[in-house]
């Protein structure tokens, strides 16, 4: 009787189905024009880093993390707003907002929101920031004191 043909290809073949490393740049070099699917917004000058927006980043910057902290993160961003909106009662020392006044916050929550809107929708970081400004603005039309 004779014996089985093998209709393997033995390892060392040159039919290997392992592209090599010349075909793997090839590939790469070739997806380095394709333009990125996320359009680029027109983001406003920066400017100098403060302390407000440090603290206002700082608080975005939380705001995605997590959903679970947004009431608080609602509240010290209402703190910012109320230390550069309004005159404080009593002077604390080493009160960081007190040089900064509403146009101040404003802008630079405007520029918070201007860099997520870029995001795509299916990005849940998006939506949590997305949220938290709902919650913040819901709060503060509460209060009836909204100067954003």
């Amino acid at each position: 009787m004779p014996g089985r043909v093998s209709s393997r290809v033995s390892r060392g073949s040159a039919m290997s189905t392992k592209p090599s490393s010349q075909n793997l740049k090839s590939a790469r070099s070739s997806n380095e024009g394709r333009v990125t699917a996320s359009p680029t917004a027109d983001l406003p000058d920066e400017g100098a880093l403060t302390t407000l927006r440090k603290h206002i980043c700082s608080v975005f910057a939380d705001a995605q993390k997590s959903t679970t902290g947004h009431r608080k993160l609602v509240i010290n961003l209402r703190k910012i707003q109320e230390s550069c909106c309004y005159e404080p009662e009593n002077l604390r020392k080493g009160k960081a907002h007190e040089d900064f006044d509403e146009d101040d916050f404003n802008t630079e929550v405007v520029r918070c929101v201007l860099r997520i809107l870029s995001i795509r929708k299916s990005e849940t970081v998006g939506d949590r920031v997305i949220r938290f400004l709902g919650v913040f603005l819901r709060v503060a039309s509460e209060k009836g004191e909204l100067h954003v």
